[in-house]
């Protein structure tokens, strides 16, 4: 808490008076991270209409989110805070994957040709995210180009690259 205050420029006593534990203080960030992460995911979905656009674009997104979070490093200091963390938070992320992405997991080639439904479609892609927040990618520039060649949709921001 000493460091959380000093980092914030306030006393520990203002901090304890906002958050009686370092897991209140981290259950706050979370939850503010889930609100700016659901707030960009709208903002970047509101700007495509295709299907396939919809995903790529979710994906870049997304990754873009994981690989820049200031946060990442909480896995070395705090591993028991991010998984229990991560354990909670993937089946809503699920969720709102299928609530976002709806009728465009449809059109996915393993989905539509009836390999996979829609539900395990996110599962998988919910499980990438959370490996990916845990184990940084050795190739971040590819690695949503990968996931587009592995469900077969095309990607024109890559493409184009």
């Amino acid at each position: 808490m000493q460091e959380i205050s000093e980092a914030a420029g306030v006393s520990r006593g203002t901090l304890y008076r906002y958050f009686p534990s370092k897991d209140h203080v981290l259950a706050a960030a979370a939850e503010y991270d889930e609100q700016r992460f659901s707030a960009g995911a709208d903002e970047v979905l509101a700007a495509v209409t295709e299907p396939e656009q919809r995903i790529s674009a979710f994906l870049r997104y997304a990754f873009d989110f994981i690989r820049s979070h200031t946060a990442r490093s909480l896995f070395e200091s705090e591993p028991d805070f991010v998984l229990s963390y991560l354990l909670a938070y993937l089946p809503a992320l699920r969720g709102e994957l299928i609530l976002r992405l709806g009728d465009a997991l449809d059109e996915v080639p393993p989905v539509k040709r009836g390999d996979l439904d829609r539900e395990q479609l996110a599962d998988v892609i919910v499980r990438l995210f959370a490996s990916s927040w845990i184990i940084p990618e050795s190739d971040e520039r590819t690695l949503v180009q990968s996931i587009n060649r592995i469900l077969q949709i095309a990607d024109d921001q890559t493409a184009d690259e």
